[in-house]
């Protein structure tokens, strides 16, 4: 998200505060794997903190999912789409009952989307 935020990796680390060239993001990034020890590299705490601090974040704010508040465009409808197209078809199928009980009028009569979906 940040990365999006800021256009590149290179913004990024100049919004940060690290040299523009830094590789430290693009090795997290692409799961770089660190030559000698073969493991990847990580973004732990104290660089998650720092970048936080650095960018005026919440501390913690690189701990937690994002949600649709957090999206560069700020599109809740986008959101939702994404969340759908990432579940299993039965999940997929309990959520569209779920909005359409949602979108219904607290008293039972036909709302804005109706009883069948159709959105007419």
């Amino acid at each position: 998200m940040l990365k999006e935020k800021y256009g590149t990796v290179s913004a990024l680390n100049v919004a940060i505060g690290w040299e523009s060239t830094s590789a430290r993001l693009s090795q997290i990034l692409n799961g770089s794997v660190r030559s000698g020890r073969g493991t990847p590299y990580e973004m732990g705490d104290s660089t998650a903190r720092l970048i936080e601090e650095k960018l005026q974040l919440q501390t913690g704010w690189m701990d937690t999912p994002p949600g649709y508040t957090d999206s560069a465009t700020n599109n809740q409808i986008a959101h939702v789409v994404k969340l759908l197209e990432a579940m299993p078809q039965w999940q997929r199928e309990q959520a569209v009952k779920i909005v359409d009980a949602l979108a219904q009028p607290a008293n039972g009569t036909t709302g804005a989307i109706g009883p069948t979906g159709s959105g007419k």
